[in-house]
């Protein structure tokens, strides 16, 4: 298995953060340090929009494509603690004038390290420096986002949120090297309850996906500052008790309120420092970037045994890898050097 470069987008003149990838549309955004978004279409590999008009007054650190609706939006995610919603109501994606800030979102005391929208479009999670997670609701129109709960669970920096594709479970990953899982209440659909606390990494968690298979929350990978990447699984308590493995330290909380997650493996150790990303494809691969500049791809050959089929280095040159994510059998990557690269995976 071999990985080999497509493409490279060029035009950030500052580190590039974050990219995000349209479910629907052919449409790649990325974020810098530069305060920019630039929107590509993915097909022609052509710049579309760069937004850019002094929304923001510091970095640019998270951004996400909205799942649902006839029209692209997004939210970016911002340094200056707010977030910005932008959209385009034409149908010719490629006209730079159509795309227009829709709102602007106030809360956070600090910075922005991520934000994720929920697989219906309602809600929209952010994340920061001052240990909080907003849920907010938003409108039809992308116009009006009402904060429906905060979350306070968390001790140190929140880096990272991501929604389940399927259900209302939001994943956070943290400076204080644990993740979380909130879900709806279910009396209260105004309450966001702490289901899970995963913990067993040794530094701070930057980064987790959930698996891409079926409709229901199975399992979770998450990456930390420790090098270490590793697989949860959730235990559906009908079918099955948790095992219990002594090589593998892990924390389980269980009672009416929670779910039951158990540390199922850690993937090969390949990295030399922090895994700052780490994606999990709908092909069933795990893909992950970090400091140490190397693209790894992991394949599955059963429950506890992963095999490492790719692994490149100096994948941005010297420079540190910060995202990375799944586009098909396809990876794009964003680091340091300002580059975004889009990188085809031969299975």
């Amino acid at each position: 298995m071999s990985l080999s470069l497509l493409h490279t987008f060029t035009g950030h003149t500052d580190k590039c953060w974050a990219t995000s990838i349209h479910p629907k549309f052919p449409l790649l955004a990325t974020v810098s340090g530069d305060r920019s978004c630039r929107v590509y279409n993915l097909e022609t590999k052509r710049l579309i929009a760069v937004l850019d008009d002094d929304s923001h007054s510091k970095t640019l650190s998270s951004v996400e494509w909205k799942p649902t609706g006839d029209f692209p939006s997004l939210a970016i995610g911002s340094f200056d603690s707010t977030i910005s919603i932008w959209g385009n109501e034409e149908a010719i994606l490629e006209d730079e004038e159509s795309w227009t800030l829709m709102a602007i979102i106030e809360g956070h005391e600090n910075e922005i390290k991520g934000v994720s929208w929920s697989h219906d479009g309602v809600y929209l999670a952010s994340c920061s420096r001052d240990k909080s997670i907003w849920i907010w609701e938003a409108d039809d129109n992308n116009e009006e986002f009402e904060c429906v709960f905060v979350v306070q669970e968390h001790t140190q920096d929140v880096k990272h949120v991501t929604w389940h594709q399927h259900e209302n479970v939001l994943a956070s990953s943290s400076y204080d090297d644990t993740v979380k899982l909130f879900k709806q209440d279910d009396y209260d659909e105004d309450d966001w309850v702490n289901v899970a606390d995963l913990t067993g990494h040794e530094g701070t968690v930057w980064s987790s996906d959930f698996e891409k298979k079926g409709e229901r929350v199975t399992r979770l990978c998450s990456s930390s500052d420790d090098g270490t990447i590793r697989i949860w699984k959730h235990l559906h308590l009908a079918d099955e008790q948790p095992s219990i493995d002594t090589k593998l330290p892990s924390t389980i909380k269980a009672d009416t309120t929670q779910d039951v997650w158990e540390l199922e493996t850690v993937l090969p150790l390949i990295h030399h420092g922090p895994i700052y990303s780490v994606a999990w494809g709908e092909n069933g691969y795990i893909a992950s970037v970090g400091s140490d500049g190397r693209i790894v791809v992991y394949k599955e050959l059963n429950s506890k045994e992963w095999q490492i089929v790719v692994s490149q280095s100096h994948s941005h040159g010297v420079y540190e890898i910060n995202n990375v994510k799944w586009y098909g059998d396809r990876l794009v990557t964003a680091g340091d050097d300002g580059l975004v690269k889009l990188w085809e995976l031969a299975l």
